[in-house]
């Protein structure tokens, strides 16, 4: 009779010694794999939560109805600090924007994150719809990106113990300048 490719030889100390060979040989590879977890570091370090923060205490209707150009209300059903057009377009839908702050209690832990933002967004200068803004925080981008029918800009910006992302969609392109004062007006708010 065969076993996966082994002639069984009918003894029982046969079926003992295949055994226990590879019960040991079980013990010695979980060894070795248990002390490997435990000798190698990982290697990134793990990065601190977010501080709980109220985006609202930093941008206000005042500045969403700034940065929209229209009369606006506060949206409650998602994160962050969000509202929208207080009218309806002609097409039916809403202008909107939204404040997300993400602070935390160390610049290491900060500069882990926003380390991080830079990656996922690509925040690489030169980029097309990228621009560097400068005289915001000590790092900031810009991005308008058109969208069908509508126009999505973003700003991100990073300080010391923080970042934040000031959005706007809109059927019209958002004004630059308009976004630049608003995040300069956040940012001042943060530590």
């Amino acid at each position: 009779m065969s076993f996966q490719g082994e002639t069984w030889d009918g003894s029982e100390s046969g079926a003992f010694v295949r055994g226990r060979t590879v019960a040991v040989s079980s013990c010695v590879c979980l060894l070795v794999l248990m002390t490997l977890a435990v000798s190698i570091p990982a290697a990134v370090p793990p990065q601190g939560d977010p501080v709980d923060f109220n985006a609202c205490t930093v941008f206000s209707a005042a500045d969403a109805a700034q940065v929209l150009g229209v009369a606006v209300r506060p949206i409650t059903s998602v994160g962050g600090c969000s509202y929208e057009a207080a009218k309806e377009t002609s097409s039916g839908w809403r202008r909107n924007t939204a404040v997300n702050v993400y602070k935390y209690k160390s610049a290491a832990d900060e500069n882990s994150a926003w380390g991080d933002q830079k990656i996922l967004h690509h925040f690489e200068p030169g980029r097309k719809n990228l621009t560097v803004v400068s005289g915001i925080g000590s790092e900031a981008y810009l991005q308008v990106v058109p969208d069908r029918n509508a126009f999505e800009a973003t700003i991100w910006v990073h300080k010391n113990l923080s970042h934040f992302r000031l959005v706007a969609l809109s059927e019209q392109s958002p004004s630059p300048a308009v976004m630049k004062a608003i995040a300069q007006k956040i940012a001042a708010k943060l530590p």
